[in-house]
């Protein structure tokens, strides 16, 4: 009666809302309730023309919900085992990632595969692409997932019966291509960014085209685990030759990993709008804590010590263009 009882509640935990089938083996002792959830990522969102790695970042985010106990009848040893074995339901098994081209990226890496990704972890995924000169703006790249997850575990006399159930999921990876004609470039990043904190991050802008940029804002474009605290920065009018300086709050997931990543500062004008690709590097804060490396060059200065390096760096071209004229 115990058991009939504990599948009734299991049966109607994972109703038609669950869309999900409760598999039992006879002599079960314990059932998990809990599933993978995949979640993928580009972690360089901005491409230039020619060859790159594009590297995509995927977490499981799949959590057990809870470990119900149904027959408690049966070896000490089986039914601990068993226990410790329905713990990885949550787990993705054996993961088979297929990146797709669109009509100007070609994807030259063959399907990538991950062993194991438990809960709560992450890992990344690196293709080799190769993008076309003539390519500007948004592509979608179709990202397929073909994995295994455990649906139920039986121990007997010491050894684990797993029972596999193949899953397949579909995620649509955007990129955009800057073309080559870029005129607007970012220097001097200077932040310190940790995962699970919020820091600023400052940056210089400067219009290095033939012409003037009217009523400018820009907007920094993040993916996880980077997210934007901050709303988009007027600019005013960028001159040939012009610089600003901007700030932005970003924040960091928690159990983002120590790489490289890549963000995106999207520049809105009268006269057009331009995406100029960021890379970025997760600082260590280890025993270090708030010394720790900063993100890129001139990454110890301050926003007053950014505009005084601006300030000179202008006059300086001022100078140059004079000497040049004589």
């Amino acid at each position: 009666m115990k058991l009939l009882h504990v599948i009734s509640i299991l049966l109607f935990l994972a109703g038609p809302g669950l869309g999900e089938d409760i598999i039992f083996f006879a002599d079960d002792h314990y059932k998990s309730l809990g599933r993978p959830e995949l979640t993928a990522s580009v972690a360089n969102p901005v491409l230039v023309p020619g060859e790159s790695i594009l590297r995509i970042n995927l977490a499981n985010a799949g959590e057990l919900e809870e470990l119900i106990p149904i027959n408690e009848s049966g070896s000490h040893e089986d039914i601990l085992q068993e226990m410790i074995a329905e713990t990885k339901s949550c787990d993705a098994l054996n993961i088979n990632a297929a990146l797709a081209q669109a009509p100007v990226i070609k994807v030259t890496t063959a399907q990538q595969n991950i062993n194991v990704l438990p809960a709560g972890s992450a890992a990344v995924l690196q293709f080799n692409i190769t993008t076309q000169k003539n390519a500007s703006g948004w592509y979608a790249l179709p990202l397929s997932l073909d994995y295994e997850r455990q649906v139920d575990v039986s121990v007997k006399s010491g050894e684990v019966f797993p029972l596999y159930e193949a899953e397949k999921q579909n995620f649509t990876c955007n990129v955009f291509v800057s073309g080559s004609d870029q005129t607007l470039h970012i220097f001097g990043i200077s932040s310190q960014l940790y995962a699970g904190r919020s820091e600023s991050m400052s940056m210089a802008i400067s219009n290095d085209g033939a012409t003037a940029l009217c009523n400018c804002s820009a907007k920094l474009l993040a993916a996880p685990p980077f997210y934007v605290e901050s709303p988009a920065v007027l600019l005013g009018d960028l001159d040939i030759g012009s610089l600003r300086v901007m700030e932005f709050q970003v924040g960091v997931d928690g159990n983002a990993i120590l790489q490289d990543y890549q963000m995106g500062c999207e520049i809105v004008c009268q006269e057009k709008s331009i995406i100029v690709p960021l890379h970025i590097s997760l600082s260590d804060a280890g025993f270090l804590g708030d010394f720790a490396r900063p993100v890129n060059v001139l990454g110890g200065l301050t926003v007053a010590g950014l505009a005084a390096f601006l300030i000179w760096r202008k006059g300086d071209r001022l100078s140059s263009r004079k000497r040049r004229r004589r």
